[in-house]
């Protein structure tokens, strides 16, 4: 006679629990990436599409895009630019604080920047 194998229920119980804190975590943590992935993509396109135009236009077609793309961590004041020799450089740092249970919350820091131009390094 071969004996049973398996999990038993309080094995279960402690995989569930697990499983579910790691759900519960990357539901709430994949949004702050989403949009980290959607400022990265408007300051690349506003580096190629706005590179000779004054810091206040890009501020302004920065502000069109975050509408679009509901970027709410980041505002045009944010954005440093920078303009000389024919490059144009975005950059921005921002954190965004996510919380999870109580008083536990995640922290993201992001840092994005692009050039343009024929320096351009990234």
């Amino acid at each position: 006679m071969r004996k049973q194998a398996g999990l038993s229920f309080f094995g279960f119980v402690i995989v569930a629990i697990v499983v579910a804190a790691v759900a519960v975590t990357a539901f709430k943590a994949v949004p702050a990436w989403i949009e980290y992935f959607n400022v990265q993509k408007t300051i690349s396109t506003l580096v190629k599409e706005e590179a000779g135009a004054s810091p206040a236009d890009i501020r302004a077609s920065f502000s069109r895009h975050s509408q679009i793309s509901d970027m709410d961590s980041v505002k045009p004041e944010d954005l440093k630019i920078s303009q000389g020799g024919g490059v144009t450089t975005i950059s921005v740092s921002y954190e965004r604080v996510v919380p999870l249970v109580g008083n536990c919350s995640l922290l993201f820091t992001f840092d994005v920047s692009k050039s343009s131009g024929a320096s351009a390094g990234q």
